[in-house]
Formats: C-alpha cells, structure tokens, sequence
C-alpha cells in the first residue's frame, strides 16, 4: 500500500520541485496534496489523513514547527521530513521532540530525500509488521470465544450457512487445508478429559495441532486438524481406537471424514451437531462451554439488536445497551455480551474485517470495568445498527459524526481520521469523500465553523478574558496563535479586533 505524502512549502518554486523531483510511487509513495503553508495543511489533515509530510520550518500564517506541534497531537503515527536552510537548526531541535529524525538542509539533495523517504517506509514496514504480529496474538487470545459464536450462530441460523461462515472465515483464519474432521464415537463423560489429553499428546508426537477447538456431543468427539496421506490417518485411527481405560465398557471408533473446503466442513458439522440439545466446545486447556443453553445466545442478541433497531432516538438506543448490562456483575461477562453483539454487526464483514475486528478486540480487553466496555460497544453500535434501521448508510454516518462534533468541539484531538477509528470504525478516507458530498464543504470547513461560533459566544460573555482561555475552550489547546490566524480566516477580524468592532 502507498503511504501518502503533503508536501508543504511557501515558495512555489521549490515546493514545485520537490514535487517533481522523484518518481514517489516508485518508492511506495504517493503525493496526495501540496500546501503553501502549516494552515493549508492541517486544513488537509483534518479533512482526511497522510503519513509522511515534507515541510519547511519557516512560513507564514503558521510556520512548520507550528504544524508540527499542532498535528502530533492530532496523530502520533505521522512521519516528518524538515526541510531548512542554515543557521534554523535551533528550530530543527525543537521539532525533535516531537519525535522528527529527519531534518535536511535547502537546497535539497535528492538522494538525500531518497534515503530519507525509505528509512520511514522501511521502519514504517517494521512497525506493520509488529502489528500484524500483534493483531494474531489478539484474535488468537480471542478465538474460542470467536469459535462459541460461530458455531452458536451457524446453528441457529443453519439455513443460511454461507453467510454465516464469510463473516468469520477471515476473523478465524481457517487454512486452505482444514479439510479433514475425526469423528470418535463412545467417549462417554466420564472418560473424556482423560481421552483429549491422550489425543493431544498423540497429536504432538506428529507434531500437529487443532484447527478448531474440541466439538463434543452425546458421547460423540469432532477433532478438527490436518491429515496429509491415508499412512497418518490410519496411524491416528489405530492409536485412538486402542486407548483404553478403567471401567471403559466400549471401545472408541474412529473414523475421518474428507472435504473440498473448509466451509463444506463446517456446513457438514453444523447439520451433525444441530439435533442435539447440548453442544460442548472445549478449548485446549479443558474448559468448557456450553452452546445452546448459554444465556448470551443468538435469539438474545438479535432481539437486543432488534430493539435497538426500532428506537428512534439515540437515547433509546443508549438506553437498550445500558439494560442490557444492567443483570451483568462481572467485566469478563461484559466483555461477552459485548463480543457476541459485534460479530453481529455489518463490521464484521466489511472489506477491513480483520483490522476492525482486532481493534475492537484491542480496544475491548483493556478495559477494566464495566462501564468502560459498554461505553466502547455504544460506539460501534449507534453506527452500525442505525444505519440497518434506517437503510441510509451514508446519512445516519454523517449525522452520527455531527452529532458527536457539536458535543465535543472543544476536544483537541478532533479530526476525521480520528473519527473514522475511533468513533465510527470505517475508512476516513470514504468518510471524507462522503462529508463533502453531502454537507457541501470540507470537514475542517465544518469544525472551524462550528469552533469559531462558540468563539464568538465567547469573546462577547468574556471579553475581558485571555485569549489563550477562549482558545482552549474551542479545541485548540494551547496554541492561541493558530486560533486567531483560524479566526481572522473565519470572520475577517483577529479576537481583539473583532471585540474591538462589537464595543464600537
């Protein structure tokens, strides 16, 4: 995937060249946007996102370092490259801290900007890759709970199978070769820990693993994992079979099944497994659960969800979540209820169903109380089970967004890439095309319209206050210098001209 690049200069000349300088999608690159200086930028930024942005020290209207120390507040994960010319390096040395590494003198030397430009994807590739290391580790520390779902869902709703396999197909990564299942029949109750760590070890031997938790019912055990030549599958039968203990009364029988997919496995355990009254999962530690006589079943999260859906306001809404985990005592529940009902929710099969799901799982597991993760489900919810109630999916996402902007204008961390993630958990960059199309402006138009009204408010309740209060009140934290450059761009007036004017 390309990283996106701005490239922000005041002289036209040299932004210009840079431009042109180097073939940037040759190295990974693409240039996105140019600005003439830190305003026109962050204007950029709010509305939609980059990764690496190129910039001058010294601009007017809002110098480099002013960009800087605004965006890093804004979004850590952006890469900066300074261009400067000598005797600025005191200013250099103040964009440091703000984590820049990259810092090169005018006039530009292309390889320099080169290396430059593949040291940050080259450790950006590093970090990805970390993530992705990451991200398994989630979904695995995850999974029997994805697995209890999956199968809780699939046999209630075996009638429309497929649909119900795609949306966890890519969340419980199901290998090409999951092919083969290993029904042993007579273990009775009593022998059953005993005969799964028996298996288990036999399994090791062969230096093989579970593909699926351990699926028992009615003296019956489904054993999920890969067989690669009839020579290992008789193998398997045989020492299976021959496993013998005390007060044993019948042997066990084994016997393989074969598939061409992995979903035509699972359809064919699903329709074996549904006339039974109870369905155990056992996870490789020996804990389990129960499928169908568990209190968060699938009736119950779709009648929540049906619910939710028929509430016409999103008080309504908020209020059917908070009674739903009103009964519930312990975060460990909590996190259950709150897992069933996103795998129930079109997140789960978007096109970024891997990404979504292991931020939200991420998200979910450090949470320590129960108001936090009922507070993290509202999120995702309000937005996805809004847009099925009303079937305008791109309106009920932008007056979500509006709703959330006119309540927290004041945070400073507010822009659309933030709210893409954190709050409505699609892509910013469909997000920003859609805002524009339907509200006629850009994002930024919209917040600093927003912002600076209450400004307005401000100043005339507080005249008499410091600038830097108002300033901090309407999102800008301490940067009072780019609030009075966003005002005077708002209203024609700096603060002080503008309560100049109003007392004429």
């Amino acid at each position: 995937m390309l990283l996106r690049l701005i490239i922000v200069d005041d002289e036209d000349t040299i932004r210009n060249a840079i431009s042109q300088m180097i073939d940037y999608n040759a190295l990974g690159y693409e240039l996105v946007g140019t600005a003439r200086n830190g305003m026109e930028a962050l204007d950029f930024i709010f509305d939609d996102f980059t990764d690496v942005i190129i910039t001058d020290l010294k601009m007017p209207v809002l110098s480099g370092l002013e960009l800087i120390e605004r965006v890093s507040r804004l979004d850590a994960d952006i890469d900066y490259i300074i261009l400067s010319g000598y005797g600025e390096f005191e200013f250099a040395k103040q964009a440091m801290k703000y984590g820049v590494q990259n810092y090169l003198l005018k006039p530009t030397n292309k390889q320099e900007l080169i290396n430059a430009l593949n040291e940050i994807r080259r450790k950006r590739e590093l970090k990805r890759e970390k993530e992705h290391f990451q991200q398994k580790q989630i979904l695995n520390s995850v999974r029997f709970l994805m697995e209890q779902c999956f199968l809780m869902e699939a046999l209630e709703e075996n009638q429309d199978f497929m649909n119900c396999y795609n949306k966890y197909e890519p969340l419980l990564a199901f290998p090409d070769n999951c092919l083969h299942v290993c029904i042993c029949s007579f273990v009775e109750d009593t022998f059953l820990n005993d005969f799964l760590k028996d298996f288990r070890n036999i399994l090791s031997q062969e230096k093989l693993s579970l593909f699926f938790s351990v699926i028992s019912v009615k003296n019956s055990v489904l054993l999920i994992f890969p067989i690669d030549s009839l020579t290992v599958q008789d193998k398997f039968r045989v020492k299976l079979e021959a496993l013998e203990y005390k007060s044993q009364t019948v042997s066990f029988v084994a016997n393989f099944l074969h598939f061409n997919s992995s979903a035509e496995l699972f359809e064919t355990i699903i329709k074996k497994i549904s006339r039974y009254s109870q369905v155990l999962l056992i996870d490789e530690n020996g804990k389990r659960y129960e499928i169908l006589n568990n209190l968060v079943s699938p009736r119950k999260i779709r009648e929540l969800r049906d619910e939710i859906l028929n509430s016409p306001t999103l008080e309504e809404v908020n209020e059917h979540i908070s009674s739903a985990f009103s009964s519930i005592k312990q975060p460990e529940s909590a996190k259950n209820l709150a897992v069933a009902l996103f795998l129930r929710l079109d997140t789960a099969q978007s096109e970024d169903a891997i990404d979504i799901a292991s931020d939200f799982f991420r998200k979910l597991y450090s949470c320590n109380t129960i108001e936090a993760i009922q507070e993290l489900l509202q999120g995702i919810t309000i937005k996805n089970l809004l847009q099925e109630r009303t079937g305008i999916k791109n309106k009920s996402t932008i007056v979500t967004l509006k709703t959330y902007v006119k309540m927290h204008y004041n945070a400073e961390y507010l822009s659309l890439k933030w709210l893409a993630e954190n709050y409505l958990f699609i892509s910013v960059g469909y997000l920003s095309k859609q805002f524009v199309k339907e509200e006629g402006m850009r994002f930024s138009e919209y917040l600093n319209g927003i912002r600076m009204e209450e400004a307005k408010k401000l100043l005339s309740l507080y005249s008499f206050d410091n600038i830097k209060n108002i300033a901090r009140q309407v999102g800008f934290g301490n940067n009072p210098h780019y609030f009075s450059q966003v005002f005077k761009r708002y209203t024609g007036y700096t603060p002080r001209e503008y309560l100049e004017n109003k007392e004429k």
